[in-house]
Formats: C-alpha cells, structure tokens, sequence
C-alpha cells in the first residue's frame, strides 16, 4: 500500500471556488469567522462557551433513537460525554442516500471522526465527539434513491412523497435483492449484506434504516448518528423559527453576503426565500409563504393567521422544517459544536451565513473543507503500469494522455513545430524581397506562407491520427483506466459507492481510509489499496 498526496490546484475536476478555498490565498477569508486550520480550535473553543446549549435534552433524545441500536457502548459514551460543558462536536452532514450513495459519504464521516481525534491530542482538557447528521427532513427522492456499484445503478422505487426519512421502506427490498446480486459470495461481502439486511428488517422508517446501517460501518469509532426531525428538538429551536415567521430577515442577510461572492467572481450557491421554512404532515413537505398578513402553505388548502402559526409552532414544532437556509442555524443551536465538515458546494452556501448566525445570534462554527480521496485497485495501478502512466498524470485530459502515449510510442518525431518555424522564415525572407520590388506583393507572399503553414498542420495532425489508430488498443485502454477512475469525467468519490470497494477489501479498506482520511491536509490523497 502506498500513499500518494495530489494538490487540489492540480485536481481539475475541483472547482474554482473548491481550489480557492483550499489556497493559502482563501478569498473568503472576510466571509468566515475562523480560517479553516488547527490552530483556530483554541479561539473556537473560548468562543463557544459564550452560547448555551439544552445538553440534557440533546443527550436524551440522542439515547432515545439509540436505545435499539447493537454493539453501541463507544457512542453511548461519546453521548453521555455531551452532557459535560467541557465536550464539544465536529459535525458532518448529508441526505440518507441509498446505501450511503458515492464514496465522499464514508470520506466526510471519516473526516469528522479523525478531527475529533486530533483536537483531543491537541486540547486534552476538552473532549470531542464525532458527529453525523443524517439530514432526513428533504423532500427530493430522486437525490436519494440510487447508488451506482461496479457502474450498475440500483434504484430504490416508490411513489410516496414528502420527509424521505419519514418514508416506509416499501419496495427497498428489491434494491437490497440487487445489490446482494452484484456483490460477491466473499466473507467480506456477506458481512455488508449482513449490516443492510439487519438495517432492513429492524427498521420501520428510512431515517432508522439509514441510521443503523451508518451505525453498524462506524459505531466501532465511537461517531454519534443524529436524526433532527424530532419534536423535542424542534422545540428548542422553535425561538428561531419564530424569528424566521415574524421577521423575515435572512434573505436579506443572505442576499448581501452573496453580492460580496459575485462580487469576487463566483456565483451564489443557495436560494434564500422570504421565508425559510417548510410544513411537513405525512407524505407532503410543503413551503410556507406570507400573502397579505395570512400564512399559507403552498399546493395545499391550509393557511394560518399569525396567532394561528405561532400556536402551531408552539404546539407542533415538528410540522416545521427548516430548508437549506435555516437548516445550517438548526445544528448550532441543537448541538455544542466547533466545526462543520462539508464538501465545496456545502461550504459554499455556509460561506453566505455569517451575517445571518450574527443576527440570531447563533454560533458560526469554523468551515472546513472535508477529505477528498480516490481509491487505486489492484487492477488499476496494473493497468496505470502497462501504460506507463504515474499517479500525477492520470489526472491529466485523457486526450493530452493519449497524445503522451503517441508520442512515447513512435519511432518517428511527430511535432513539426521546426518545420513550421523554418516555412515561417522562408516566406518572410521572401515577403522581404519581394516587398522592395512591389509593396503590394508582401500580403500575398505572407498570406502564400499561412495556407502553407496550414498543410503543415494538417500533415502533423494526421501523422498523429494514423500512429493512434495504430496504438488503438493502447488508446482504449487509457480510455478504460480514465473512465474508471473519472466516470463522466468527475472524480471517483462522486460516483462509486462504497460497497464496491468493500466487497473487495473488506474491513481493511475502512483501516486504510482510517488512517490516512485527514480534512485538514489540503491535499487530494490517492490510496492504493
């Protein structure tokens, strides 16, 4: 095994705005409140302390959804720390995709999990606790239901809306059966149908599927599994939400902060509303908007006066839900929390909060930008070898590695960039002659020269079009190694899912990811397995 660290500036299938972030000249610097190192944990730390947080309630509901939860002495130690004013969270979050979805699922748990341990190392007094936010409360089932393993989709099917956490697990058996298809008869691989099938058949809702599931992958390291649709919890942040209905303030805040971006050169990420808020009743999430003094949820016949909303949300704070606007706010209220672990485009709509957190008076967690990784199988680092391509170039245009591959494998020089520089000087030498005998002949001698140059061009492309037909299995091979690694020309971690690799290594994947998954190592990490 060996470990390879790429610079996210040489990734190009990052973004911008991703690269940026990462650099040591981070343009949002004025939009944050900590800069995304070590270092600033110790004034996050002082900071924190300054805003109170239900610890009782939180560590009470948390054992509540844990109660029926095997093998979960680690986590129900992590929690009942959570009860002492001197432990703190390092949060990460995301939909419950099927099956845990693409890989940088596992990687940003893995990131909150190896920070936790860091701070601990750094600031022994303290203690910290991993936690994952199963974010349940959407209403896009599309975005949830699929995964792609050995590049086959398995799609979970059914026609139910609103809360997908909320949703029965009807019809999730096929997609359990078609996965148990595509994975292999290994003891590793019985041990993952294992932990979906248990996850399956102890399990009434979606959101505890997906919890037990995350819980039997990580519970071994202590990460604590969160589900926030709760009406325990919904209550404490309720005082929010109310400021949300009433005062109708974060768009604004929102809006400015997001002119700052554009004002950089990058686009806004989140659509802020008047209000940011949904409605929830089974199988609909629906938004709330103010018409002339009267609260309405939208493609529904329900509409409150502003007594009436209020004693809804005093009553049934979990008929709310916050959308991706008042979601960020929702988790520094409900937990004591230091940081908030996401990929680019979740940091990218945390960038546009701070003014807001100010205005609720909300702690801003400091935004670090979790691990980024790719996974080299035995028959991929074969295959780079055969090619002769090393872990740096493979990040390179699959078309400039086939022009390498043409011109390493020709015995003929190919680039005819001398031949074009001595056309050049002769068809100026003469436009130089011929300009003293008649002025007029210069343009046409030089215009003779460009069609010249152009055959030249011609004749090299096509020298190049016949040495690759030549090597065209050489050139299908490199196609075959890109796309395995890039599908669709993205990167692995955004489409693979982690059962693939699984069914391979087993628990010795998770070791490795363990050990070398670090969030605050601003490097793309390339793990040969």
């Amino acid at each position: 095994m060996a470990i390879h660290k790429i610079g996210f500036a040489d990734v190009p299938q990052l973004s911008d705005r991703d690269k940026a972030y990462q650099s040591e000249n981070n343009p949002f610097e004025s939009l944050i409140k900590y800069k995304p190192e070590l270092a600033s944990f110790a004034q996050a730390l002082e900071d924190r302390k300054q805003y109170q947080v239900d610890r009782k309630l939180l560590v009470g509901v948390l054992k509540e959804q844990y109660k029926d939860l095997p093998d979960n002495a680690l986590s129900l130690r992590n929690i009942n720390l959570l009860e002492s004013e001197n432990t703190f969270t390092v949060i990460t979050a995301h939909q419950p995709v099927l099956f845990t979805g693409p890989l940088y699922y596992i990687i940003k748990i893995f990131s909150a999990i190896n920070m936790a341990e860091q701070l601990k190392v750094v600031h022994p007094a303290y203690d910290f606790v991993p936690v994952f936010i199963s974010g349940g409360e959407d209403h896009d089932f599309d975005e949830v239901n699929k995964c792609k393993v050995y590049s086959k989709t398995i799609e979970w099917q059914q026609d139910k809306g609103g809360s997908v956490g909320r949703m029965n697990l009807e019809g999730i058996d096929e997609a359990i059966k078609a996965l148990e298809e595509i994975l292999s008869d290994k003891e590793d691989a019985q041990q993952a149908k294992q932990w979906i099938r248990d996850a399956y058949d102890n399990s009434h809702t979606y959101a505890e599927m997906t919890t037990r599931l995350v819980h039997s992958i990580f519970g071994k390291y202590g990460l604590v599994i969160l589900n926030p649709d709760h009406k325990a919890l919904k209550s404490a942040f309720a005082p929010m939400m109310r400021k949300e209905l009433l005062e109708q303030n974060s768009a604004p805040l929102v809006q400015n902060a997001q002119s700052e971006i554009e004002a950089l050169g990058y686009k806004s990420q989140a659509f802020a509303r008047d209000i940011n808020l949904f409605y929830l009743q089974d199988g609909s999430r629906e938004r709330i908007e103010l018409e002339n003094g009267v609260y309405k949820v939208v493609n529904t016949a329900l509409s409150f006066t502003e007594k009436e909303i209020l004693g809804e949300l005093d009553n049934h704070p979990e008929r709310f839900s916050p959308n991706v606007i008042m979601r960020p706010l929702y988790q520094e209220t409900i937990l004591p929390n230091l940081a908030y672990i996401g990929g680019g485009g979740e940091l990218a709509y945390w960038i546009e909060r701070k003014s807001q957190f100010e205005s609720f008076g909300v702690f801003y967690p400091i935004l670090i930008r979790r691990a980024s990784a790719m996974l080299l199988t035995g028959s991929h680092l074969k295959n780079m070898s055969k090619l002769n391509i090393s872990i740096e170039n493979v990040f390179k245009n699959e078309d400039r590695l086939i022009a390498d591959l043409i011109e390493s494998e020709s015995s003929v020089e190919l680039d005819l960039s001398k031949e074009v520089e001595s056309v050049e000087d002769i068809f100026k030498s003469i436009s130089e002659r011929a300009k003293i005998i008649d002025p007029t002949l210069e343009g046409k001698v030089l215009a003779e020269g460009s069609k010249q140059l152009k055959v030249i061009e011609q004749l090299e492309s096509r020298l190049r079009r016949t040495i690759k037909a030549q090597q065209e299995t050489q050139v299908n091979k490199i196609r075959k190694v890109k796309s395995s690694l890039f599908p669709n020309n993205g990167l692995q971690e955004r489409h693979d899912n982690f059962f693939q690799y699984y069914d391979m290594y087993g628990d010795r994947l998770l070791d490795i990811m363990k050990e070398n998954i670090d969030a605050l190592d601003k490097n793309f990490v390339v793990m040969e397995l």
